[in-house]
């Protein structure tokens, strides 16, 4: 079982945790808070190990030692089915947000996921092997090969010609398939692009409609605000009176 506890990283461990957190879309800003709780750790193993690990084992909290708590439950239920475990005070540097306690917790989860994938590519190389074993179209045949001046022999896993014939054949016809949904692909991206061009000349004539129907609205509420102004100010002629004395008769 392997203990991780707190201890200084290198630089070279330090630049494959950021490009770690480049890679998984995480920000750098507030590490050690954001990761002074279990959750954010728990989402990241999730999508590789959905089975493993149920997100309502650790709800977020806010104080130390109910962080602490969801630490000693994820070191217990998860961390340990991958013969590692965090130490108690390590831990404590978690839930406190000790600075670079989070950082070394990442690089551990950068080792195992390495030692993860050496492990399923060994249990898929031996998965092949035995596939081999049991086809009798494979025969493995020894070989001479030349290791620096010395000549070894070797074993060779060979098929037949036949079957490599029939091999061939189907991933050609598999790269024709792909080319035609390529063709197909580009062919929708550019029918998209032209028609995203139309609706956005079509856009900008109706602001220019809209512009010049504005404009047209403006100019006449002017003309009809002017004539009414020049009825106001032209003078009224009133009727004379046929009892005015400077009337002629």
């Amino acid at each position: 079982m392997h203990t991780v506890s707190g201890k200084n990283l290198s630089i070279e461990e330090v630049e494959d945790v950021q490009k770690w957190l480049r890679q998984n879309s995480i920000s750098t800003h507030r590490l050690r808070r954001e990761f002074s709780d279990v959750l954010p750790l728990a989402e990241v193993l999730k999508r590789d190990y959905p089975r493993l690990i149920d997100l309502h084992n650790y709800p977020k909290k806010s104080s130390v030692q109910l962080k602490l708590a969801n630490w000693e439950t994820f070191n217990f239920k998860v961390l340990s089915k991958f013969n590692m475990t965090l130490s108690r005070d390590f831990m404590d540097q978690l839930a406190n947000g000790v600075n670079g306690a989070a950082e070394v917790l990442l690089h551990e989860v950068i080792r195992l996921e390495k030692r993860q994938r050496v492990a399923e590519e060994r249990n898929a190389s031996l998965r092949q092997e035995q596939a081999w074993e049991e086809n009798d179209e494979v025969k493995t045949v020894v070989v001479n090969k030349q290791v620096g001046d010395g000549i070894v022999q070797v074993p060779q896993k060979m098929i037949l010609y036949s079957l490599y014939e029939k091999m061939a054949r189907d991933s050609q016809a598999k790269e024709i398939i792909i080319e035609a949904y390529q063709q197909r692909l580009a062919h929708m991206e550019n029918i998209i692009k032209i028609k995203t061009e139309r609706i956005d000349e079509l856009l900008m004539q109706m602001g220019k409609i809209q512009q010049k129907g504005a404009a047209g609205e403006a100019s006449s509420c002017f003309l009809a605000f002017e004539a009414k102004d020049n009825a106001r100010k032209r003078p009224s002629l009133a009727p004379i009176s046929s009892a005015d004395p400077d009337s002629t008769n």
